[in-house]
């Protein structure tokens, strides 16, 4: 049962953050903005410092400002003051290398630190995502269906999700502010926009930023060239390698990156294209759940990115990025992957009910070449019911996920 408006929804990344504090001197939490990233940090921080608003303060002279704080020292939004802070900590907990001294929460990565990292081996870093279903459902805090694999405690054939898939959830944005309201599109138009005006504040146009990142967004759950971005957004491939950096940095850019393995041939270089939210996705592209509906092929890209939205946090939690795989001339496909000590976990998204052994061939075909490394696939979906559909295969609700 959905929790009450306005109390703490347990998030994925909880336990992994106390475990860093238990573990490492320095913690960084990075993700975008209005993620929750500061509420979740309040909750294990003794003391905080909160940016812009403690700037003044902790610049008169931020060694013995930060010394006398109790620990965990929640530094919010640190990079505002730049990577002289980074130093200044460094100093500190050379001196004390005690576990759990400091958490850092950004939304934006600096552009550049410098000559040199000054946190190498002295720093954990964590990445908080938009929210996702089981977020949203107060579940956050229960270990995820990769975990779950991973311990060999696999989804039962035969079980059935609580309900079937419905449209209408792609359309329910991730982040924490959004999730109650009766519209959220114009919450994320101002979000999208309030992100381009960051190309303004490093000199660039936020005109162009925008269309952009709406460019991005119609190429949703798409393996194409950079050169296909920069021309629809008729732009320069200069620009669009800056723009792409700060898309990066900001984390609203999440692409897939493709696998690679001597086992498959002719395997593109393309990463697949997502934005971190695909409620946002959905506004940016100018697109309604009708015309989802009237559209199977667009509605399974943004199926695609939704799932790719749960799967994403669930790989972080294994230290595990997401790949996906797909031939040069496109004859095999399969939508996500990760690559885990026990063998590769691949998922392939389809729009349907009741997907046949028709639907498995390219997790098949994953599974044939890669041998004892392929783990198993699952062939995700928009029904009710768990059940087999080859070797190592199965069709798994996305209610399951």
């Amino acid at each position: 049962m959905p929790m009450a408006t306005g109390q703490y929804l347990p998030r994925h990344v909880d336990q992994a953050l106390a475990r860093a504090l238990e573990s490492s001197p320095i913690v960084i939490l990075d993700g975008p903005r209005a993620v929750g990233k500061t509420t979740t940090a309040s909750r294990v921080a003794a003391t905080s410092v909160l940016l812009p608003r403690d700037l003044p303060t902790l610049m008169v002279d931020p060694e013995a400002f930060l010394r006398a704080l109790a620990p965990p020292v929640l530094v919010d939004e640190w990079q505002l003051v730049g990577t002289d802070l980074l130093w200044t900590i460094k100093g500190i907990v050379d001196a004390d290398p005690m576990p759990g001294r400091f958490l850092l929460v950004g939304s934006v990565e600096p552009a550049a630190y410098g000559p040199t990292y000054p946190l190498t081996g002295r720093a954990a870093r964590l990445v908080m995502r938009p929210m996702t279903k089981a977020e949203l459902a107060g579940r956050g805090g229960e270990p995820t269906f990769v975990e779950r694999v991973l311990a060999q405690d696999h989804p039962p054939l035969g079980r059935s999700s609580e309900a079937g898939f419905e449209l209408e959830a792609l359309a329910r944005p991730g982040f924490p502010g959004a999730r109650d309201l009766p519209d959220a599109q114009l919450f994320l138009d101002a979000y999208a926009t309030i992100v381009a005006q960051r190309a303004g504040d490093e000199g660039r146009d936020a005109s162009r930023l925008l269309r952009s990142l709406r460019v991005l967004a119609t190429l949703t759950g798409q393996t194409v060239p950079d050169q296909r971005i920069w021309e629809a957004a008729d732009i320069t491939k200069v620009t669009w390698k800056n723009y792409d950096d700060l898309l990066s940095r900001v984390h609203l850019s999440a692409g897939v990156a493709a696998y690679e393995s001597n086992r498959l041939k002719r395997l593109t270089s393309y990463p697949k294209r997502f934005l971190a939210d695909t409620a946002m996705a959905l506004v940016l592209s100018n697109l309604r759940i009708e015309d989802l509906r009237a559209d199977p092929t667009l509605a399974g890209r943004f199926l695609e990115s939704y799932v790719v939205q749960q799967l994403r946090p669930q790989a972080d939690l294994v230290h595990r990025g997401l790949m996906h795989v797909r031939t040069g001339a496109g004859e095999h496909e399969v939508d996500a992957l990760l690559e885990t000590p026990s063998g590769v976990l691949a998922f392939e998204v389809k729009l349907g009910t009741r997907p046949s052994a028709a639907e498995a061939k390219q997790l098949d075909w994953l599974r044939d070449g890669l041998g004892g490394r392929f783990g198993h696939g699952y062939v995700v979906y928009t029904g009710r019911d768990c059940y087999s559909l080859s070797e190592r295969v199965t069709a798994l609700p996305v209610g399951l996920l």
